[in-house]
């Protein structure tokens, strides 16, 4: 015994030594092929440790910063956010347009990054295999399917609405409308009623979801993290695998109790949702889905489809609050089309001050019918092959809450609260987004 920790003791920094050595060799090599590979793009200054992390990447200054440097760079530029680890940075419309016709994989850090929680799923999938998948899970996109969620998503408003018409102090509002929205993406998935949005404690796998979603985007902002041994060892690293793992036990069980159902209950019994369609959705060759592959588009669609659209409300409501005179167009709008109390059955590119005017000001008009915005420059779900597959669910949510919300209350801004924009994985605020909720007569008669 005594030998062999002396062999151990004597050839362990050896040992050491080499990883080292390796690690060092191997992020040189990577650093000299992503030279080589913008050698013919010249862009800003990148710091040796952290590129351009802390002047282009985190808050939305930042993200104004990229949109004007690649018109100081001729519409293109490479942004390093670690010693190596590059992307190009792309503004013009044409060009983006031309790189995402292609179903080109995602890159390295995305599978790095996502892996782990969303798996081999849509997102991060290519060839034959995000072929396949994509052709089996659009009928769960389908337009009969879609209205079959409209309730659901007027429920879960009208539970927002129940909470904030007691409302006497400004609300942090992306809070309730990120736990509205997983309320939402939780049901319309797999039948699952959590109570997120009223019950005081959040059930294990909301809590999960939601310390995957922040441990990504602090990993995000940090280069050293962006290597997976650092970021394994790290307090971190270890939160996020326990985090993941608690998700995949949740949804690998209502997996499993979902097709003992299936299996005894009378067809046309229930609506199906979006785990029923892809529990039964089979290939040309009459090959099913995995429980592996189903977890993996069940976690893919609450990761898409659950913060991204929280992110959106937010924002609009902020928006509504910041100029009245668009909030009370929308209200009567609203309510001349459904009534008071009637059931209701990417960013850069969009801030080309060559393609649009004062890009950084709040116009919705800009939108009107009459303008026809070509799809050539408001590409708000991608576009090409790998366009959003959720992207009419994702719409008629925010239409259904906005109608909700905007029925229902006046929105102020409060003044003590100025919005801080930042943007990491979706744009959010770093002092959050707090509103005055003020409750609107019974006949709905906008405040001026």
């Amino acid at each position: 015994m005594g030998l062999l920790v002396t062999l151990v003791m004597k050839y362990l920094p050896l040992v050491l030594g080499f990883l080292i050595g390796k690690t060092i060799i191997k992020l040189v090599l990577r650093r000299w092929e992503l030279q080589k590979i913008f050698k013919a793009f010249s862009g800003p200054k990148p710091h040796f440790l952290w590129g351009n992390t802390k002047e282009l990447f985190g808050d939305y200054q930042g993200l104004v910063r990229m949109a004007e440097l690649a018109h100081v760079y001729s519409g293109a530029y490479p942004a390093w956010t670690g010693p190596a680890d590059a992307q190009l940075v792309i503004v013009t419309s044409g060009t983006t347009r031309a790189v995402l016709a292609g179903a080109d994989p995602k890159d390295e850090f995305s599978n790095s990054l996502l892996g782990p929680w969303i798996g081999d799923g849509l997102l991060l999938s290519h060839g034959k295999k995000w072929e396949r998948t994509r052709r089996l899970l659009t009928p769960a996109f389908h337009s009969d399917n879609l209205k079959n969620y409209i309730k659901t998503f007027e429920e879960c408003s009208k539970e927002l609405v129940k909470k904030w018409q007691h409302s006497t102090e400004p609300e942090e509002v992306f809070q309730h409308v990120s736990l509205l929205t997983l309320d939402i993406i939780m049901q319309c998935l797999f039948g699952f009623h959590s109570n997120c949005q009223s019950g005081s404690v959040l059930h294990p796998y909301i809590q999960g979801v939601y310390d995957v979603s922040e441990l990504v985007a602090k990993r995000v902002v940090n280069p050293l993290y962006h290597y997976k041994f650092i970021y394994k060892l790290s307090g971190n690293g270890k939160r996020f695998q326990a985090a993941c793992d608690a998700i995949h036990e949740h949804s690998e069980r209502i997996i499993r109790e979902r097709r003992s159902l299936i299996a005894s209950e009378k067809p046309g019994t229930r609506n199906m949702d979006f785990l029923d369609v892809l529990l039964t959705a089979k290939d040309r060759d009459d090959v099913s889905l995995s429980d592996k592959e189903i977890r993996d588009e069940v976690n893919t669609f609450i990761f898409e489809g659950h913060e991204s659209t929280a992110s959106t409300i937010t924002w609009f409501l902020y928006n509504m609050a910041k100029h009245p005179e668009y909030q009370n167009k929308c209200r009567e709008e609203i309510l001349e089309v459904i009534g008071k109390d009637k059931e209701i059955t990417w960013s850069w590119v969009h801030r080309d001050p060559e393609v649009w005017e004062n890009p950084h000001e709040y116009d919705p008009e800009r939108f009107h019918p009459d303008k026809r915005v070509s799809s050539l420059i408001h590409m708000p779900f991608s576009t090409g092959p790998r366009k959003c597959i959720g992207m009419q669910f994702a719409l008629t949510q925010v239409k259904v809450v906005a109608c909700e919300i905007l029925r229902n209350f006046h929105i102020d801004l409060d003044p003590p609260h100025e919005a801080t924009p930042e943007s990491i994985l979706f744009l959010r605020s770093k002092s959050g987004v707090y509103l005055k909720f003020i409750k609107l007569p019974v006949e709905g008669v906008p405040i001026l």
